[in-house]
């Protein structure tokens, strides 16, 4: 098991998929690594999605995670619960995550089911993960016209203001109104408004 503390910058890209590894390589930007991505949300049973906040709800929610090498082989999964602290402007002032690895996704949604959780959603993304000199990113492809990147503080870039320097000069068309995309949050919501529909 292991714990993660620190935050990150999650921006919209505002380019097709070809244009973005494009433009990234013009760039000099290295690719790393290629996966595939699942995220199996789950919260409490009792929980009426219509009557609840979507950021209540996300609070409650266990993830199952489950990572397929796109290049490679590698296959992991594993249980996460996060905590975000986010501020009234909606900027995430800093996160957490608990990590369990597991072997199989299946049992583990099996076992939470059994002891009072249910289903919300399932995000499914494919990711890149770059590099330039020392700034990391990780490409997130939800559609063809949802395309996000993430990128994480580490030991060369300490603070928000760092990552949200670094990125704009870069080559990457994103949408710089908004530095804290909550994926999770918007797909909920696209739920909540099916259901209200």
């Amino acid at each position: 098991m292991s714990y993660k503390e620190g935050n990150e910058i999650t921006v919209r890209i505002q380019c097709s998929e070809k244009d973005l590894i494009r433009i990234l390589k013009e760039d000099n930007f290295l690719l790393k690594s290629e996966y595939y991505a699942k995220d199996i949300f789950l919260i409490p049973k009792n929980i009426e999605i219509s009557r609840t906040a979507t950021r209540e709800i996300l609070n409650k929610a266990i993830l199952l995670r489950e990572f397929q090498g796109i290049s490679s082989n590698k296959h992991k999964m594993k249980i996460t619960f996060k905590h975000k602290d986010i501020n009234e402007k909606g900027e995430i002032l800093s996160q957490s995550s608990i990590n369990c690895e597991i072997t199989n996704i299946h049992d583990a949604q099996k076992l939470f089911e059994s002891i009072g959780y249910k289903q919300l959603m399932i995000i499914e993304e494919k990711h890149f993960a770059y590099c330039k000199n020392k700034f990391e990113i990780i490409v997130k492809i939800l559609s063809d016209d949802n395309i996000l990147i993430e990128s994480e503080l580490n030991e060369y870039y300490k603070t928000i203001d760092e990552l949200k320097k670094v990125i704009s000069t870069t080559k990457i068309p994103f949408d710089k109104t908004n530095y804290f995309v909550k994926k999770s949050e918007e797909e909920l919501d696209k739920i909540k408004n099916m259901e209200n529909g």
